[in-house]
C-alpha cells in the first residue's frame, strides 16, 4: 500500500513539473492535457486522476510557488510597525510573485474572486495586520477598520489595473503607496500622540 501512495505521489509531482515548465514556455491556454500527458509518460486518464481538470492542476501549481515566495520574504523580511509600509511590503512580494506567474494569476484571481477563495482570505490576513498597526498607536478601532478597508481596497484597485497589463512593478508600489499617504499621516499623527 505504502509504494502505491509514493507512486502516485511521484506522478503528481511529475505532472506539475513538466506542466509548470509547459505553462511558463507555451502559454496555460497553449498547452493540452494530451501534451501534457505525452510529456509526463502517462495516459490523459491518469492526468485526470490526479486534477480533475486544467485549471485545478494551475492552482495546484500557482499555490506551492506562491506559498514558496511569501515563505522565502517572509524570512528576509523585517518588521515593520506602520501599516501602510505593511501593505507596501505585502504587496512588493505579491506583486513580483503576480508578475513572475501573470498567466497563472489571472486565471487563478478570477476564479479566486468568483468564488471567495485564496486571494479573498490572504487579503484577510493583511486586512487583520493593518488593523494591528494601527491599533498599537492608539487609533480605535472603528478607524482603525474604516482605515484598513479603504487600504485594501487601495491595493485591489491597483492589482485589477495592472494585471491585464501583466505589469505590477514599481509603478504599481508607487501608485498603491500615492493612493494610501493619508493613512500614512494618520498612522504618524497617531503615533507622535501616543
Amino acid at each position: 500500500m505504502a509504494i502505491r501512495k509514493q507512486q502516485k505521489a511521484q506522478t503528481r509531482a511529475k505532472i506539475k513539473q513538466v506542466a509548470k515548465q509547459a505553462f511558463l514556455k507555451q502559454g496555460i491556454d497553449a498547452t493540452s492535457t494530451r501534451y501534457l500527458s505525452q510529456q509526463a509518460s502517462i495516459a490523459v486518464g491518469t492526468l485526470f486522476v490526479h486534477f480533475p481538470d486544467k485549471l485545478a492542476l494551475v492552482k495546484d501549481i500557482f499555490f506551492d510557488e506562491m506559498e514558496f515566495a511569501l515563505r522565502t520574504a517572509s524570512q528576509h523580511q523585517q518588521h515593520v510597525s506602520s501599516p501602510v509600509d505593511y501593505l507596501q511590503q505585502m504587496a512588493h512580494v505579491l506583486f513580483v510573485f503576480y508578475d513572475d506567474y501573470s498567466e497563472f494569476t489571472q486565471q487563478v484571481l478570477l476564479d479566486s474572486l468568483a468564488h471567495g477563495g485564496f486571494h479573498t482570505t490572504q487579503m484577510a490576513a493583511v486586512y487583520d495586520g493593518v488593523i494591528v498597526r494601527f491599533q498599537q498607536v492608539g487609533v480605535d478601532d472603528n478607524a482603525a477598520h474604516v482605515f484598513a478597508e479603504n487600504m485594501i481596497a487601495n491595493y485591489w484597485f491597483v492589482l485589477l489595473s495592472g494585471l491585464p497589463k501583466g505589469v505590477l512593478g514599481r509603478q504599481a508600489l508607487d501608485h498603491l503607496k500615492r493612493l494610501n499617504l493619508p493613512f500614512e499621516m494618520s498612522y504618524k499623527n497617531a503615533l507622535k500622540s501616543h
